[in-house]
This record gives structure tokens, C-alpha cells and sequence, in this order.
């Protein structure tokens, strides 16, 4: 997970629920299964990457793996929308989007690109 940022961490509604659930104390993994109606292994993926960026940490007790808020402060910048934009990228919204947009694009060309190499072994298979 190279490269994950915190801005990428808590633009995910999952992340962003697990730290909500979290804001009353820790949780144990199926607990917050349970409460985010989710597999176990779909909330462990998201609290590998919460814990890398060191948003969480993990406690072993009783033969659980619990799971708990650094810093419970981090929850301010939740508004209505998730996390504001504004405390976490240095871009105008015009740009994120144009970034998005180029990022589209280009995983487009690479869908054609592949389409197109299946298109032409079908035709030689002929």
C-alpha cells in the first residue's frame, strides 16, 4: 500500500464509518463487522491501511485483536460529506476533478489498448 495517503484513507465511506464506530472506544474485528454489516475480511483490509497511516491501533486481549482511535481528534474534520476537502488537499476542486478525469482517460486508452489486442487474437484465430 505504498503510497496511501490520509486524504486517500478517509475518503472511503467503510474507513470513515469503521473511525465513527470507533469514536466511543475500541472494538474488536467482528464487532465492527457486525455494526458496518461487512465480512471480517473486508474490515481487516480497511484496518491494514488505517493502521499503516497510524489513524489506528491494534490491541491483542482475550484472544481478540481490538481496535482503537490515536488520536480521536482526527474525527473533526467528518463533516456531513465525509472528510472536508479543504484540510486535505492543496488543490482547487476544479483540478481535483481534472485529475480525475486524466486518471480516467488513461485507464480508458489502457482498456481499449487490451480490447484491442483480444479483438485481433479472436480475428487470427480464425
Amino acid at each position: 500500500m505504498q503510497g496511501m495517503n490520509a486524504w486517500k484513507a478517509l475518503s472511503s465511506s467503510i474507513r470513515q464509518e469503521i473511525l465513527i464506530f470507533l469514536k466511543d472506544g475500541e472494538k474488536y474485528l467482528s464487532e465492527i463487522a457486525d455494526h458496518l454489516n461487512k465480512t471480517p475480511q473486508t474490515i481487516d483490509f480497511h484496518m491494514s491501511m488505517l493502521q499503516e497511516l497510524g489513524i489506528v491501533k491494534s490491541l491483542e486481549r482475550d484472544g481478540k485483536r481490538y481496535y482503537i482511535l490515536v488520536d480521536p481528534e482526527i474525527l473533526k474534520s467528518f463533516g456531513p460529506l465525509g472528510p472536508r476537502l479543504g484540510l486535505h488537499s492543496h488543490k482547487p476542486p476544479h483540478e481535483i476533478v481534472l485529475d480525475i478525469q486524466d486518471e480516467l482517460n488513461s485507464r480508458m486508452d489502457i482498456i481499449e489498448k487490451k480490447l484491442d489486442l483480444i479483438l485481433k487474437e479472436m480475428k487470427n484465430k480464425k
